[in-house]
């Protein structure tokens, strides 16, 4: 089985907090999703990070949290990434 390794990056002060780092580098298995990243964070750092991260059911992001893979926006947990691909985790501020 190949591994690829992703850089992990925490803008929000509330899940930087939760992990203890602003970014780390995460070592999941090739043809990984968005999804298996956040699972393997919360294997890594505990299951109050999968609540803050997916919807109750596990099939979403949860409200206000904006995941970018390289920069763009990505909507689909699902989505495949690839070896060395940034992912920046934050949360969405409304009002104004």
């Amino acid at each position: 089985m190949k591994y690829i390794r992703v850089k992990a990056k925490y803008l929000s002060p509330y899940i930087r907090d939760l992990v203890g780092l602003s970014e780390e580098v995460v070592t999941v298995e090739e043809g990984s999703s968005v999804k298996d990243v956040i699972m393997k964070i919360a294997e890594i750092h505990g299951k109050q990070v999968l609540a803050q991260l997916l919807d109750d059911s596990e099939r979403d992001l949860r409200g206000g949290i904006v995941v970018l893979v390289n920069n763009t926006t990505v909507q689909d947990i699902n989505h495949k990434i690839q070896d060395n691909d940034t992912l920046v985790f934050l949360i969405a501020l409304n009002g104004g």
